[in-house]
């Protein structure tokens, strides 16, 4: 039954991240001029076309490919968020040195490559490369020659000092006279004829930090989810196959066929994404990114199938103890259980979301967290940013499959099963109560350890704020049912992806966002009718199940 008091407690939820989450990146997008706003990517393509032509040399008929791509300097960003210092870099330095650029990689008919880096809401031109094809000759006052470049090219010398260093690749090095932001200092990097750059270097102690955490994200994720879901999929083929009697081995395959075309529509779209993942600075050939698509489909359809068995098991499990959490296709009342499930599915995601915002606020409050920069999950990346919602559904479906409907029967069959051993006998009702909130905690923990790669740092605080919400989740499930359980997640996804291309500056991408938190309801009144449908086409449809659901 879904009371008043639920409306409430979601009303609450929405006002709360409305607050914590949406107004203060709607101030900003309202702060800031038209003529700030990020370019589309084609204008930006095209604008460094035209920088190459006119201030590189670079002919168009010496044009042979063009790969626009969205690059962060994540730990620049991660360092101005940790000590509250983006305000006064975004005053001082990122109108010229920006750490988010749209960089084009031109690749040369006659040789070579030429990179253009450009500011991604002025369109001015940062940074400039050539790599490979005929390299300059050697200098014998590299210094002089960088100084007399930065001249040529509108640097008033007296801002830069040089530091006596060299870069790697043999660009002279100068550093900013100007006073640094925190800690970090801004250095110009010159080789005549083939190179104007910058980077922003940061303080030792945060870099090493970092870094330690990056590791120990990686360490997590093998020890508490990789091998982990090694184990789920093994016990998932086994539940299926032990406990499909209960149910139907249909159960799932439109799901989890759903899940991988989806997702790998989703692969396809963000190609510039794994582009941005490359750390060398060098161009990332076609073939490179082609590997990391067919990787990501061999992994992909190991998931789909995991989630397939996680739905033939989880609910064989759970109809073998008596309850009954996934409606069937047949019965009559399916569809409008679906849109049912839908706006339960929109006031839970509005609790969660205000439970997540306020757990955020103290993660930041209690364990100073913050968080980086990840380009490979920009929309700014995205061929059809309009796609970048179906990444909810695949979410929603999967991880509610396998963590909530198998993982939570998985954990309460054998909790319930050595407490009768134990007791010998049938635990309570408040014992069974107690060994379910129990089962819970294993396949959300399992849930959060997939997430502590994020660029969320410390790592562990994405551990604690997953598994708080992964309970919210089972609760739910149990609660509701499945159904309401997946549409809970996806509009909760749907939404955080709507409010970024709301506000990602893009042009008609806010009509995207506003697509994507309608985009459940969408769905579920699709379902609805083709439900309809099917019964007035005279389809079968038996009785509804109306086993208990199972204490919560």
């Amino acid at each position: 039954m879904f009371s008043l008091r639920w409306l409430v407690f979601s009303c609450l939820g929405f006002l709360v991240f409305v607050w914590a989450q949406v107004f203060p990146s709607l101030e900003t997008l309202v702060a800031t001029p038209d003529d700030h706003r990020v370019m589309d990517r084609a204008i930006a393509r095209d604008r460094a076309l035209a920088f190459a032509e006119n201030r590189l040399g670079v002919s168009p008929a010496d044009v042979a490919k063009v790969d626009l791509t969205h690059f962060s300097d994540s730990d620049a960003v991660g360092y101005f968020s940790k000590y509250k210092l983006k305000d006064e870099y975004d005053q001082s330095w990122d109108e010229r040195f920006p750490t988010d650029v749209y960089r084009a990689d031109i690749r040369l008919a006659s040789g070579g490559w030429v990179q253009v880096s450009l500011q991604m809401e002025t369109g001015k031109l940062v940074a400039w490369k050539r790599i490979g094809g005929a390299a300059a000759g050697a200098s014998s006052n590299p210094e002089r020659d960088a100084a007399g470049m930065l001249a040529q090219w509108g640097y008033d010398l007296a801002d830069w000092e040089p530091v006596g260093t060299v870069a790697t690749d043999r660009a002279t090095v100068f550093q900013s006279r100007k006073a640094p932001i925190g800690e970090a200092k801004l250095q110009l990097l010159v080789k005549p004829g083939e190179e104007l750059g910058y980077r922003i270097v940061l303080p030792a102690s945060f870099l090493e930090s970092i870094h330690a955490q990056e590791r120990l994200a990686t360490r997590l994720s093998m020890l508490g989810y990789i091998v982990p879901e090694i184990v789920l999929f093994v016990l998932a083929v086994v539940y299926a196959a032990s406990y499909g009697s209960f149910t139907s081995f249909k159960r799932g395959r439109l799901l989890a066929a759903l899940y991988f075309v989806l997702y790998v529509l989703f692969t396809l779209n963000m190609t510039a994404g794994l582009r941005s993942k490359s750390e060398t600075g060098l161009p990332v050939s076609g073939q490179s990114v082609q590997s990391l698509i067919v990787v990501n489909a061999v992994i992909l359809g190991a998931t789909a199938l995991l989630s397939y068995f996680a739905a033939v098991g989880g609910d064989g499990l759970w109809r073998s103890m008596g309850f009954s959490l996934w409606p069937r296709w047949r019965e009559a009342d399916y569809g409008r259980r679906v849109l049912r499930s839908v706006r339960q599915g929109y006031a839970l995601a509005f609790i969660v979301l205000g439970a997540q915002s306020v757990i955020l606020i103290a993660l930041e409050k209690l364990l100073g967290s913050f968080t980086s920069s990840d380009a490979s999950q920009s929309s700014y990346n995205l061929a059809y940013p309009w796609l970048m919602p179906l990444i909810a559904w695949c979410a929603g479906i999967s991880e509610e499959l396998l963590y909530r409907l198998f993982g939570i029967a998985l954990f309460r069959r054998w909790l319930t099963g050595a407490a009768r051993l134990l007791l010998r006998r049938e635990p309570s009702r408040r014992t069974t109560a107690a060994l379910t909130f129990a089962a819970m905690i294993p396949p959300s923990v399992i849930w959060a350890f997939g997430h502590v790669g994020y660029p969320i740092y410390p790592v562990y605080s994405r551990l604690i704020e997953l598994t708080l919400l992964g309970l919210l989740f089972g609760w739910f499930m149990l609660r509701f049912g499945l159904m309401a359980a997946i549409f809970t997640h996806v509009t909760l996804d749907a939404t955080l992806v709507g409010t970024q291309l709301l506000f990602d500056g893009l042009p008609y991408d806010w009509l995207s966002g506003l697509f994507s938190i309608a985009m459940p309801a969408l769905a579920g009144g699709a379902i609805w009718l083709l439900h309809r449908s099917s019964r007035a086409a005279g389809g079968r449809h038996g009785s509804p199940d109306r086993l208990e659901p199972p204490p919560a």
